[in-house]
């Protein structure tokens, strides 16, 4: 044992003391490595904080949205990703989306509960018996329409129609019908992708 810790020693004794400027370097190469872990744990936690809230938010106040389909032309094009804002008490002229049999629809609030909404053959529509202006349709149809009119809208529900309304499966046709409060995903208001379009919807 004793010749060991001599043969030890002898080894250290040959290899001789690290020169101060050897140790200090070496403490500045831990004291480097021990700050790059710790800002890499910081950043960490930033993403992993950051996602979280996302997740959140996305989950509690807004939604992101592809659209799918035409009905919603000129102002929604396929394929462009949208923001919806949870609500679940509309406006009139709101662009909104819903949910119906598992899918997702984008359209605008004509009317809210209580209001008769009327068409005329051409497809210009009168709310209460005041015709709309409607300058986000580029052609009015009566598309596939197969409600009694006038229609009175049931309270708690709100009437909606595609901007495109000859290609537009909407409030007027008894397969979608009017849309209840808890079908609101929520108030479509702007715009993500392409980025060169990026803004607010109305």
């Amino acid at each position: 044992m004793r010749n060991n810790d001599s043969r030890l020693r002898e080894q250290i004794d040959r290899l001789g003391r690290p020169a101060i400027g050897t140790l200090n370097r070496e403490i500045a190469r831990h004291e480097r490595k021990e700050s790059y872990r710790r800002v890499a744990l910081g950043v960490l936690a930033c993403l992993i904080v950051t996602m979280a809230a996302i997740i959140i938010i996305t989950n509690l106040w807004v939604a992101v949205l592809q659209v799918d389909g035409s009905s919603m032309n000129p102002l929604l094009q396929m394929d462009e990703v949208v923001l919806a804002v949870r609500t679940d008490s509309p406006k009139k002229n709101d662009v909104i989306a819903f949910t119906h049999n598992d899918k997702i629809y984008i359209k605008r609030v004509i009317a809210l509960g209580g209001d008769r909404v009327d068409m005329s053959k051409d497809g210009t529509v009168s709310v209460n018996g005041e015709t709309l202006k409607e300058p986000y349709v580029t052609s009015l149809s009566r598309g596939s329409c197969d409600i009694e009119l006038p229609f009175q809208v049931p309270p708690g529900s709100v009437f909606v129609l595609g901007d495109n309304r000859p290609q537009s499966l909407d409030s007027r046709d008894s397969r979608i019908g009017t849309v209840s409060g808890e079908q609101i995903v929520g108030k479509v208001k702007f715009r993500m992708w392409p980025v060169l379009q990026t803004g607010s919807i109305s």
